[in-house]
């Protein structure tokens, strides 16, 4: 994949007011009672009159993989759909994007809306595509399972208790010549509870997180034949529920 790293910048020189008001970026609180993304404490809403001088419109070019191939790199859709983002500060709505799932970008026109830019991944707090909420984390080797810093999605968030997906995809070539290469698209869970991180691969690890209501779970899992094999993310999200209900 031919990826140029041509800075796009509206602003080259950074004031140190602009570097003490950069967001910082950490894994998950574990008060997530106040869980709102588009809470105006989030940054200024300027869904309306973005220019050339926006400071969203600061990454690098990008340029996408021209590889005939079955499937695409992008969450969801080949094309840009109109989200939300909070971005340096600012929380913008209505914006055109996309989320590459093989290089873990996100993806906007540039000011004229003849060019895409990837953004600065640092510099984003959380976005939106449709009902797709997703948010910046850093991964800490020491304190947590998360495999890499980058985008996870919130599939679940009450109280202490955050359910998370981090979703990859890779292009894969066949040995055969002939066929054409596919995407392929893997998904990791998370279960964040209080301070603690859990990877969840599975009823046994989901259960292992929840200990302290394993019995009562593991009732409701089978009452409700809950499948965890067939649709684990659904699986997950739903006992995740009913722990809560119960605790």
């Amino acid at each position: 994949m031919h990826f140029s790293k041509q800075l796009i910048a509206c602003c080259c020189l950074l004031s140190p007011l602009y570097l003490l008001t950069l967001p910082a970026h950490a894994q998950l609180s574990s008060d997530s009672s106040s869980y709102d993304p588009f809470a105006a404490h989030l940054g200024q809403d300027v869904h309306a009159r973005l220019g050339d001088d926006s400071r969203l419109y600061n990454g690098y070019e990008y340029i996408r993989n021209g590889t005939p191939a079955k499937g695409f790199a992008f969450f969801d859709s080949d094309s840009l759909l109109a989200g939300t983002l909070s971005y340096d500060g600012i929380l913008y709505r209505d914006i055109p994007m996309e989320y590459d799932l093989v290089q873990d970008q996100l993806v906007i026109n540039d000011y004229t809306g003849k060019a895409l830019i990837s953004l600065i991944a640092g510099k984003i707090d959380h976005f939106s595509i449709g009902p797709h909420y997703f948010r910046y984390l850093v991964a800490d080797k020491t304190a947590s399972p998360l495999p890499k810093t980058g985008f996870y999605e919130v599939l679940f968030a009450s109280g202490s208790i955050t359910l998370l997906a981090r979703r990859e995809k890779k292009l894969v070539f066949p040995s055969n010549r002939d066929d054409l290469a596919r995407y392929y698209q893997e998904n990791y869970y998370f279960l964040h509870v209080g301070d603690r991180f859990y990877r969840v691969d599975g009823k046994d690890d989901l259960l292992d997180a929840f200990k302290d209501k394993k019995d009562a779970l593991k009732k409701y899992i089978r009452k409700n034949k809950i499948r965890f094999s067939k649709q684990l993310e659904k699986a997950l999200i739903q006992t995740a529920g009913y722990y809560l209900q119960i605790r």
